[in-house]
């Protein structure tokens, strides 16, 4: 009877041992290993090491009851940027159908590469810079997108249900902002996961009017379909082009969704939100003006009212020093207003400081058609 409690109770420390070691986020991530006993650290390339410190993630959106580990890298042997693979235990090899599959259990180990990969739209690049966030989006199911829709400045929801498992979902982070977004799904044995990754040199937002909006990845990631970049556009005036990038089912089947960036409609906006009340230099103080409709920007009464207003081109003069010669500043714009298309040149003189307490300030003094 003792040496069957002794059993016992040697049984459950040696299953504490093993869950300490192999899974827990507690355990070393060098050794760290899968329920099939396979050390990654003999099966993953040695310049790969931990993007994070959990080391192996359990996640499953293939839609079948085996887990699969997720695995996010700096790639040492490149960049030293992160990129992400899928460890999922199969019950046989890829290609081998001679294998009954309800004589074995999982006892492979698949690796399928998320990004960087080779194969077409998923070639695009790596996960994050310096930093990865993920998602398990489940319940939902990633489905073909619906056909491209107007512009629109809310985010643009996920369809829903298709045969494919949940998906994943990545924000790759460059010095706290995000600059990549990637989605993956389940496409099969063979082929692995399908992937689409958006990317900006300047920062992504869920929103079209508000530069640092994540709430629907806390919130409702499933949601996410559409994302706005911000981009530098005119550093002097802290402008940015907002462009909109959107989850595109190109020919349709799975594999070829991709994100959409649609830049020939892409709209000027001043990169903090915040409209100046007093821009720095001419071409801001149009834009201001385009935006808030305030009339004190004006040098003149009754200035012409504009609404609904999407910029889209807008010059920045090299010269800012008016002369008496020259003493208004010109400034081309091209926007919409209430759906109608106006090409004008906006002329802007200076306010010169009256006092050392007193800014440049800058007024419209007129506007016509070019």
């Amino acid at each position: 009877m003792i040496r069957t409690l002794l059993a016992i109770v040697g049984i459950i420390i040696a299953v504490a041992i093993l869950y300490y070691v192999f899974l827990s986020d507690k355990g070393p991530v060098a050794n760290r290993t899968t329920p099939l006993n396979i050390d990654l650290e003999a099966i993953k390339p040695p310049d790969w090491v931990p993007a994070r410190d959990e080391g192996l993630l359990q996640i499953n959106i293939d839609g079948d009851i085996e887990p699969e580990w997720l695995f996010f890298y700096k790639d040492n042997y490149n960049t030293g940027q992160i990129g992400g693979i899928i460890y999922d235990a199969q019950n046989r090899p890829r290609g081998d159908a001679s294998i009954p599959l309800s004589d074995q259990a999982p006892t492979y180990l698949v690796p399928y590469r998320l990004m960087p990969d080779y194969v077409a739209l998923k070639n695009q690049g790596y996960l994050g810079d310096d930093q990865v966030l993920y998602h398990v989006a489940g319940e939902q199911r990633l489905s073909v997108p619906t056909p491209t829709p107007p512009p629109n400045t809310t985010p643009t929801p996920m369809p829903k249900d298709v045969e494919s498992g949940d998906r994943l979902l990545i924000r790759g982070q460059f010095h706290g902002v995000t600059n990549r977004f990637s989605v993956f799904w389940w496409l099969g044995p063979d082929a692995g996961y399908g992937g689409a990754l958006a990317t900006t040199p300047g920062w992504f937002s869920l929103h079209a009017e508000d530069p640092a909006n994540w709430k629907l990845w806390d919130e409702n990631p499933l949601q996410i379909a559409t994302l706005w970049a911000w981009e530098p556009q005119v550093d002097r005036s802290n402008i940015c082009r907002v462009v909109e990038w959107r989850l595109d089912p190109g020919p349709n089947p799975p594999a070829t969704w991709h994100f959409l960036a649609l830049y020939d409609e892409g709209v000027l906006r001043f990169c903090s939100k915040q409209i100046p009340t007093e821009p720095s230099f001419p071409e801001g103080q149009v834009l201001a003006y385009l935006l808030d409709n305030h009339a004190e920007r004006w040098s003149m009464s009754n200035p012409p009212h504009y609404t609904n207003v999407r910029v889209y081109r807008l010059s920045v003069p090299p010269v800012t020093n008016p002369t008496a010669a020259s003493p208004l500043i010109p400034v081309d714009v091209d926007f919409e207003a209430d759906g109608i298309m106006h090409s004008m040149r906006w002329l802007v003189e200076m306010v010169p400081p009256q006092t050392i307490h007193d800014p440049v300030r800058w007024r419209i003094a007129g506007s016509q058609n070019r």
